[in-house]
């Protein structure tokens, strides 16, 4: 392809994402109730988790890491809002703020806004490659049948929950081209981690859950406990073999090991029967693997 064709291609993709990015912008602040639906939070550290996964394989910027990112974003959104649906009896007994059962946004408007979503971030992610476009169909496809088939059994929504966690650095990789080793250890830590801290939340969240949904310590508390332990120990021995398999930093192992002592005090209030500070503990040691894996960036 010439080379002006492809500065013209370049430039009308930066009008595009541009455009894209002030709609978002403009939707998200006239539409608070709808914003909150979103679980901002959590689906902007999913997207940093895309671009980490994009900048493991690729030091070099392009327009695919941000149209990952907005992807991920509004999948996630989607998820989270899709979920609300479902779940709207139950919120409507033990948590009446939310939008749905505070009467902020309707059911049905909430429902059009999630299948929305989920159509935008996967025409967002088609823009970028195949592999991008695969991954976010088939995960806004999980997410879907998830919420409006299987939402009463928890224990496959931890599974689902930790997958779309993981493969968040998946599709940043797929988005840069190469899916390499690194990022599919990196991945599989995620996956783990955050199966040990989706259990951990289901034993604070046993009150809410009886007579509403299944949940693994609604089975045995004593086998949900193990299993903690063994996802943590898990992730802690990979995060360690991945420091040697690719020599990894300084930095990598001291945010890593201070990721290891907070995952314990989280093993440790999860023993005592302290769910609350346990899931916080864990969500800590979350945010620290992600700084481990973002200063992988520069070895």
């Amino acid at each position: 392809m010439p080379k002006q064709e492809i500065q013209i291609e370049k430039e009308e993709k930066k009008i595009w994402l541009n455009e894209l990015l002030n709609t978002i912008f403009v939707f998200f602040i006239l539409m608070n109730p709808y914003l909150e639906l979103l679980r901002p939070f959590n689906c902007v550290m999913a997207a940093i988790a895309t671009v980490i996964g994009y900048f493991l394989v690729n030091l070099n910027f392009s327009f695919e890491v941000i149209l990952a990112a907005v992807s991920v974003f509004l999948i996630c959104g989607a998820g989270q809002a899709i979920n609300d649906v479902y779940d709207a009896k139950i919120d409507a007994k033990v948590d009446k703020k939310k939008p749905i059962p505070s009467k902020r946004v309707s059911k049905n408007n909430a429902m059009y806004y999630s299948i929305g979503l989920f159509a935008i971030g996967v025409l967002v992610a088609a823009a970028i490659n195949t592999s991008a476009f695969i991954i976010a169909l088939v995960f806004a496809f999980v997410l879907l049948i998830y919420a409006s088939n299987l939402y009463k059994v928890k224990y496959i929504g931890n599974i689902v929950v930790a997958l779309g966690t993981a493969f968040t650095f998946i599709m940043g990789a797929a988005s840069a081209g190469d899916i390499t080793l690194l990022v599919i250890t990196f991945a599989i830590i995620a996956f783990f981690s955050n199966m040990a801290r989706e259990i951990t939340k289901d034993f604070e969240d046993i009150k809410k859950d009886t007579g509403f949904k299944k949940t693994l310590p609604m089975i045995s508390k004593r086998l949900s406990k193990d299993l903690v332990i063994l996802y943590y120990w898990i992730s802690i021995w990979l995060a360690i073999a991945a420091l040697y398999l690719f020599m990894l930093s300084l930095g990598y192992l001291i945010l890593i090991l201070l990721t290891i002592y907070v995952f314990i005090k989280a093993t440790m209030k999860l023993v005592k029967n302290d769910y609350t500070k346990s899931q916080i503990n864990s969500k800590k040691g979350m945010i620290l693997s992600l700084l481990a894996y973002a200063i992988t960036i520069f070895r």
